[in-house]
């Protein structure tokens, strides 16, 4: 029998769930099945846990079109959003399941987790709020503005500044909450990595001040220790000074530097 036989067969249906999610494109996955055991789909293992998914419905609206996967409040996937919600986006695929027939029922990113504290049974749980694929349609378009800063992200492909020129590496001295330090931050004047990132396993977070050998990051990264490796990215405020001092950038800036400061359609812009 096919798949949607099985599906519709009163008898020979014996229906699971899989959730996947994804790490941005990286390799970092996180599957579970909404089954008695394990699964294994594809060369991979979805583990076997409470993993229950809403209802999926079709409308006109995204808040329509979002879907809710409830986890245990101890979910590894889910618990770490207690502490930071991860530097990419995190992609999700919902399968349905007969036997070994696996089809894809929906796909989307998460946006949300909330932690409920309990029900009258005193159970807790998380709710991962996921949005659906088409979401990405109802972003705004053409952005950007006529203004004297450059609008461009750094190391973009508008940009042009390759991040791997500037990239610098160490090891942590000290980790203190979001202060670190290290001698490879002095190697730089103090600000000079304000507005750049640190990776440490993996793990990018943003890079608020700088001052002699130490920087504070937000938000804080669970996990850091003394003698662990980084590398770590200056940063850039978007002035057309900085764009050619500090990345020697000056033909990719975006920004309009010379805007005039008088208005030319007023009585005194034009003489």
């Amino acid at each position: 029998m096919t798949f949607w036989e099985k599906e519709t067969s009163l008898i020979e249906a014996v229906p699971y769930e899989l959730h996947e999610f994804q790490l941005g494109e990286s390799a970092t996955f996180w599957r579970y099945a909404d089954a008695p055991t394990d699964v294994v789909y594809g060369g991979h293992t979805f583990a076997a846990c409470y993993c229950s998914g809403g209802r999926i419905e079709q409308g006109g609206t995204i808040l329509k079109s979002q879907t809710i996967v409830k986890v245990d409040w101890r979910n590894p996937f889910a618990w770490q959003y207690t502490v930071a919600a991860p530097e990419e986006v995190v992609h999700y695929i919902r399968y349905k399941g007969h036997g070994a027939d696996v089809v894809p029922i929906y796909r989307g990113d998460v946006v949300d987790v909330v932690f409920r504290q309990s029900d009258r049974q005193g159970n807790r749980w998380a709710e991962i709020v996921v949005d659906p694929v088409t979401a990405a349609m109802q972003r705004a378009g053409l952005v950007t503005r006529y203004s004297r800063q450059c609008g461009v992200e750094l190391y973009s492909e508008l940009c042009g500044v390759l991040r791997s020129q500037f990239k610098t590496t160490g090891v942590l001295d000290t980790v203190n909450g979001p202060l670190l330090t290290s001698p490879a931050f002095a190697e730089q004047a103090d600000g000079w990595w304000v507005g750049g990132d640190i990776v440490v396993n993996g793990r990018r977070r943003r890079i608020l001040q700088h001052s002699g050998n130490q920087i504070r990051i937000a938000p804080t990264a669970p996990g850091l220790a003394t003698g662990q490796s980084f590398e770590v990215y200056p940063g850039c405020d978007h002035l057309v000074a900085t764009c050619q001092g500090k990345f020697s950038n000056r033909d990719d800036y975006r920004g309009q530097p010379n805007i005039p400061d008088d208005d030319p359609f007023s009585q005194w812009g034009i003489l």
